[in-house]
């Protein structure tokens, strides 16, 4: 257990030390329990990450903080996001990209957008209508390049 969390505030010594530099606008962090599960956390500029009375404590900047017992922690592991990007195209905007929980779709011409997401393979792997600026929920898919078909337009994203 010691080992772990030498391990952990190495980690986290690390995390601190270079994203600074990195001009990170969001990081992602992966928490791997001891019990097989895996809890994904989105962090943004504002949020934090620290222990305190063998906790690890998680402020995304969003939601009311996340406690983990540092005992059931296996393995950290974070990733940045140097930027997000709106691709725009023909009225048409798909935000963020890359994406992790969710997608916004927006279109000048429609109030009620059709969407669809196809897999790498080809596969539909999701389908639905949203309003503009509305939450597309993609959390539960795997991550990858994923193509969008929005009303008329197609659009590649990634899915972190």
């Amino acid at each position: 257990m010691l080992k772990n969390i030498k391990v952990i505030l190495f980690i986290l010594t690390f995390w601190a030390l270079i994203v600074p530099f990195c001009r990170a606008q969001t990081t992602i962090v992966d928490v791997r329990l001891h019990g097989g599960g895996t809890q994904s956390f989105e962090i943004a500029d504002n949020g934090k990450l620290y222990f305190q009375n063998d906790y690890l404590f998680i402020e995304d900047g969003l939601n009311l903080p996340y406690s983990i017992p540092v005992s059931s922690i296996q393995k950290l592991t974070f990733a940045y996001i140097a930027g997000t990007q709106e691709i725009e195209a023909a009225g048409y905007k798909l935000y963020p990209n890359p994406a992790s929980s969710f997608l916004k779709i927006f279109s000048q011409d429609n109030d009620l957008n059709h969407y669809q997401i196809f897999s790498s393979d080809g596969r539909m792997v999701l389908k639905g209508i949203c309003r503009n600026d509305e939450s597309v929920d993609i959390h539960t898919l795997p991550r990858g390049l994923y193509l969008v078909k929005v009303n008329d337009k197609t659009f590649k994203i990634t899915k972190l």
